[in-house]
């Protein structure tokens, strides 16, 4: 484990912050080059570049300190509510960034009037390209780490930070090999014509986060626990559903709207 990467005097490199850099270059690169395969205008993402990281930055932050909320309320003192702001603590979520991105994606397209379910795949796809880096960073840091295992390949973190000193599942492996073979798949459905749009961000969506669910009961770190499940897994309970029933939704208003259709057009002829 390699929290710290390079420091030369008051000057450190985090491990972390590193490879999240990486992986948001990672992600540009992604975005940019699938809006250019779909011909999508990238003007409407710079214009608004700046609001919708402001709105990812903001969902990271309010989902580490709900997943984390005794770190930062040992009281109600001044100072408890000022650490709120430190985000120089390393405290963001991923989750939380994604969805607060996707929030202002959806909201900045629908108000430019721009094809909304052909940026919400190209997101979905460039977010999971993104996180196989991310997750190296956050292997090297030790942060989301797993609990004890007896299986051959656990692994033996000499660190304070985290509680085992035993081998522990390598759980933020486990998210860089699935975070590979769901953006390869969604990349291939991605290129295929006979798919709509809105398709693989639904397929993306309830792949990610039942993977998300199933590396919950594999995870060591001390996070909010309701009824037996951590913060994640509610988190990715909820998105499951909301995404699966938008879907069925859209599903039967466009069968409902195609047989209104034919029906009009049989009542005309």
């Amino acid at each position: 484990m390699f929290p710290v990467i390079v420091q030369i005097g008051p000057i450190i490199v985090y491990s972390l912050w590193l490879f999240t850099g990486i992986a948001f270059i990672l992600s540009v690169f992604v975005f940019t080059s699938l809006a250019k395969m779909k011909r999508l205008q990238l003007n409407f993402i710079y214009n608004n570049s700046v609001n919708i990281l402001i709105f990812g930055l903001i969902g990271a932050r309010i989902a580490f300190i709900i997943e984390n909320y005794y770190l930062y309320f040992p009281d109600f003192s001044l100072n408890s509510w000022l650490g709120l702001f430190y985000i120089w603590d390393k405290g963001l979520s991923f989750l939380g960034g994604i969805l607060g991105i996707a929030l202002a994606l959806i909201y900045y397209s629908y108000k430019n009037k721009e094809q909304t379910k052909k940026w919400l795949d190209i997101l979905t796809i460039s977010t999971i390209s993104g996180l196989i880096i991310g997750n190296i960073g956050r292997f090297m840091d030790g942060s989301s780490y797993g609990r004890e295992t007896d299986l051959p390949w656990g692994i033996l973190f000499e660190s304070p930070s985290i509680k085992y000193a035993v081998p522990i599942h390598p759980t933020q492996l486990y998210a860089v090999i699935y975070c590979l073979i769901i953006s390869g798949i969604l990349f291939f459905f991605f290129t295929k014509t006979t798919f709509k749009a809105g398709v693989v961000t639904v397929i993306g969506i309830l792949s990610f986060f039942t993977m998300v669910f199933l590396e919950g009961f594999v995870r060591g770190d001390d996070v909010f626990i309701l009824l037996g499940l951590r913060i994640e897994q509610w988190l990715s309970i909820t998105v499951f559903i909301i995404a699966a029933g938008s879907y069925i939704f859209y599903r039967y208003n466009s069968k409902r709207n195609l047989l209104k259709t034919e029906k009009n057009n049989n009542a005309q002829s």
